[in-house]
């Protein structure tokens, strides 16, 4: 791995048996990951109360809709400037300029998202993986983290354990569907196996969609899949919820 300036992390030794990008990728695929990503269900809980969801295909083609055409996208192709940046700086280049696109990026997409309880979300989850890459020796202390986006503390991550960038993207999109499809399972009765068999269906769908983020400028992607934004924004006036988005 390349050099890491002092003034970015404090490294502390961690007896690692598998490798760093190997353990990285258990950790932030599995739903289990504890940075409170069960909590949400991103708009999915009141897509159930207007009867839009009602059985596993009806889930699954809300996931595809929002790989291919959703925010997600954006989100997942910040994580690629993010990740440029941090080795810019780390090579010492611009460090001033560098900060300065890093703090406007993380701003500008954490401003973008339609609800702020989907904003509560990517600070709260952000702040936990921020937490969480400590314990593992990378501090993060470029700038005030107490409000960043999760794209930014899933770039920060991936650098920092030496993950690519393909499969950083790749990762991304996983573990978002299968924090999805965990809070289906605990709203509509599909059951596990049927779950596991959307999951195992969306694997080629996340590799297309990952190779065109890669492929892409941030101006050429596109997003507009307004029904999940309006399900986000409504989540709030449900009479009872399950879950905080």
């Amino acid at each position: 791995m390349q050099k890491i300036p002092k003034k970015s992390f404090s490294r502390k030794e961690v007896p690692i048996v598998m490798s760093k990008s190997h353990l990285l990728k258990y950790l932030l695929i599995s739903p289990n990951l504890p940075v409170g990503g069960f909590c949400y269900s991103e708009g999915m809980e009141s897509f159930l109360y207007n009867k839009n969801l009602t059985d596993a295909n009806s889930v699954k083609e809300l996931i595809i809709s929002e790989l291919e055409i959703g925010q997600i996208r954006l989100d997942a192709r910040l994580l690629l400037e993010f990740f440029d940046i941090f080795n810019e700086i780390n090579n010492d280049k611009k460090l001033k300029g560098n900060l300065q696109k890093l703090m406007s990026l993380d701003k500008w997409i954490l401003s973008s998202k339609d609800s702020l309880e989907i904003r509560e979300q990517q600070i709260q989850m952000a702040k936990s993986l921020f937490d969480l890459t400590k314990e593992f020796g990378f501090e993060y202390l470029y700038e005030n983290n107490k409000k960043s986006s999760w794209s930014l503390a899933w770039s920060w991550a991936c650098y920092c354990f030496e993950i690519t960038k393909l499969e950083m993207v790749e990762n991304f999109f996983y573990a978002w569907s299968a924090n999805q499809l965990n809070a289906a399972l605990r709203i509509i009765p599909i059951g596990s196996t049927k779950a596991q068999l959307i999951q195992r269906d969306l694997l080629e769908i996340i590799s297309k969609v990952s190779k065109e983020i890669m492929d892409k400028e941030i101006d050429d992607i596109y997003f507009g899949n307004v029904g999940l934004a309006m399900a986000q924004q409504n989540h709030n006036d449900l009479y009872t919820k399950l879950f905080r988005n």
